[in-house]
């Protein structure tokens, strides 16, 4: 499959826009706000509907939201979502972010399942968002973007049962480097939030006081918008706020 072509205009559009997948998520929600709050247009993506449509109510009743959230629901290898999404782009503005939220198929019973139910799982949770980053890299590739990989230090624990989980957040490092070398122009690194349990509700609802909201939703944003090109192909581990104020001032 081809690269997507960016939109050849005679002045670039302003707006900056970010893409978000599986947007229902803690990380994926709180990245929202922040990105809202500067005024940043959101693609979200995510394949539960009803998820979705609760976090694009709370998102429109924020007080501060300054930008655009724009739901977008499905399975990211679907060809339909793909060019839905990619329409998106063109008419809103420019893509100057992928927030990679990466995610595993796995259900409660992960431990019950035949070896084909965890390969089968497995393929999936690593394939899902391949097609769309290589639809979008070139809009990425015009405005010098960057690409934030949400992944973790899960490869280096315990996780019985949990194959797929960690067999991508592992994959997702190799994938940021391979990505910085066939793409130059683009800033591509992965990040390890620091924290496992979400501070908004497992309904993706969102606290009235976002000032509540964890830290690693920020810092993600700021990544996206301002990561050194230095760290591009990098793997980076933060618990704290101040690993944002060293990375990208």
């Amino acid at each position: 499959m081809a690269d997507s072509q960016a939109p050849s205009t005679d002045q670039d559009p302003v707006q900056p826009v970010v893409l978000i997948t599986r947007v229902g998520s803690w990380v994926g929600a709180e990245a929202a706000v922040h990105f809202l709050k500067r005024g940043v247009t959101v693609i979200g993506v995510g394949s539960n509907p009803d998820r979705i449509s609760e976090l694009t109510c709370a998102l429109a009743k924020l007080s501060h939201n300054k930008g655009k959230f724009i739901p977008c629901v499905g399975v990211l290898t679907s060809p339909e979502l793909q060019d839905q999404i990619v329409e998106h782009i063109k008419s809103e503005g420019q893509l100057t972010a992928f927030v990679h939220n990466v995610g595993a198929y796995e259900p409660p019973n992960a431990q019950e399942r035949e070896p084909i139910e965890q390969w089968v799982a497995l393929q999936k949770s690593l394939l899902e968002a391949l097609p769309m980053a290589h639809r979008v890299r070139a809009f990425l590739r015009k405005q010098k973007g960057r690409v934030v990989n949400v992944a973790s230090d899960d490869a280096l624990t315990e996780l019985p049962n949990h194959v797929a989980l960690v067999a991508i957040k592992t994959a997702v490092n190799m994938l940021t480097a391979e990505l910085a070398l066939v793409e130059p122009s683009i800033t591509s690194l992965a990040v390890h939030p620091g924290i496992r349990l979400p501070f908004t509700s497992t309904s993706a609802s969102l606290p009235p006081n976002t000032d509540k909201l964890q830290p690693a939703g920020e810092l993600i944003v700021d990544l996206a918008l301002n990561a050194k090109h230095s760290m591009s192909g990098q793997f980076f581990m933060y618990s704290e706020p101040e690993f944002l104020k060293s990375s990208t001032s």
